[in-house]
């Protein structure tokens, strides 16, 4: 007889609730998240152990807590557990006895657990990520002091050599100065971090099969590369290329009521960090290669900029699924002759 623990996951404490096979709940309440802690209740409860929570940033650490007391631990959706169990009243412990109940119903909405290799390399590209956001972020700080300050500037990268030559001279408020001269050094900091990352991800593009077949692809590099395998994990849980598509978020939301059927735009579900690289992929693309660019271009006479590059980032994805599935190169012709 399987035990059925119920979780609702918070940074500091948890609420778990776990019942029996028949649904009778034997033991529920709030838990600080600490191992010696969690495990110490799991234990109060008999086994086998089937230990269920939503994803959410904490999983992991929550996982390799619970999995010396846990024969099993589910991972669920949180948006298709929404449409499964909808409910007014909301807390810890109604959503943690929910999981534990529909845990037993055999009806949990299962999402893929990422193993250890795809969380540490998750880990670097996101943190390769946020280090370029918050430099854009320095950049954009010194950029609206020298508007406050009534300067506008004559090229478009203040940044390099002749930029910051111009913003040596610049005649500035004092409070101004000390402004743009700090953040002058959060960007040197940033751009010095975000080197040692790129370095990095480029050693394990180089080392890593997988990248080296993705680099054949237009637009990716190694670092899109690494962020582009990081993201799907094991392509074996894409069954189809139309799979990895909508766990991207690339593919158009379908209404259909009354026999009509109504196409909107792309959802904002699944991989948001997925489908921003294949847009930024596509982007490059749509410039740099010939068979990208004209796909790009007869579908720009018909359709708005934004929905073919869409489209282009969908099509390029196709193609890494097939990369990724049989181990082979970018074919371009091949890649040019598909609709």
């Amino acid at each position: 007889m399987q035990t059925h623990i119920g979780v609702d996951l918070h940074q500091r404490f948890c609420y778990l609730t776990a019942v029996d096979a028949s649904g009778k709940t034997l033991k529920q309440s709030q838990v600080v998240n600490e191992g010696a802690a969690l495990r110490a209740w799991l234990r109060q409860v008999p086994a086998p152990r089937q230990v269920v929570v939503e994803a959410s940033g904490f999983w992991p650490a929550f996982a390799r807590a619970v999995q010396p007391e846990a024969e099993r631990v589910v991972m669920v959706h949180p948006q298709r557990m929404k449409a499964i169990a909808s409910a007014r009243l909301k807390n810890d412990k109604v959503d943690s006895e929910t999981l534990a109940q529909l845990s037993r119903a055999d009806l949990l909405p299962e999402a893929w657990m990422a193993n250890e290799p795809t969380q540490q390399l998750r880990l670097l590209t996101r943190l390769r990520i946020t280090l370029g956001q918050q430099r854009a972020k320095a950049k954009n700080q010194l950029q609206a002091v020298l508007h406050q300050e009534g300067f506008l500037k004559p090229m478009a990268d203040v940044f390099g050599k002749r930029g910051r030559a111009w913003l040596a001279g610049l005649a500035l408020s004092p409070a101004g100065r000390v402004v743009v001269e700090v953040w002058l050094r959060v960007v040197d900091q940033m751009d010095q971090a975000i080197l040692e990352q790129e370095t990095a991800l480029r050693k394990m593009a180089a080392a890593d099969a997988r990248a080296k077949w993705l680099q054949t692809v237009p637009g990716i590099g190694a670092y899109s590369a690494m962020v582009i395998l990081a993201e799907i994990g094991e392509i074996e849980r894409f069954p189809t290329k139309q799979a990895l598509a909508s766990y991207a978020g690339l593919t158009p939301s379908v209404r259909e009521s009354a026999g009509k059927r109504k196409r909107g735009g792309i959802g904002h579900h699944g991989s948001g960090t997925l489908r921003w690289i294949l847009l930024q992929v596509a982007q490059v693309a749509a410039r740099c290669s010939p068979a990208a660019r004209a796909w790009y271009l007869r579908l720009r006479q018909r359709k708005p900029s934004q929905v073919a590059k869409i489209a282009l980032a969908r099509k390029l994805l196709a193609a890494v699924w097939a990369l990724l599935r049989d181990g082979v190169c970018f074919d371009e012709r091949a890649f040019a002759e598909r609709g």
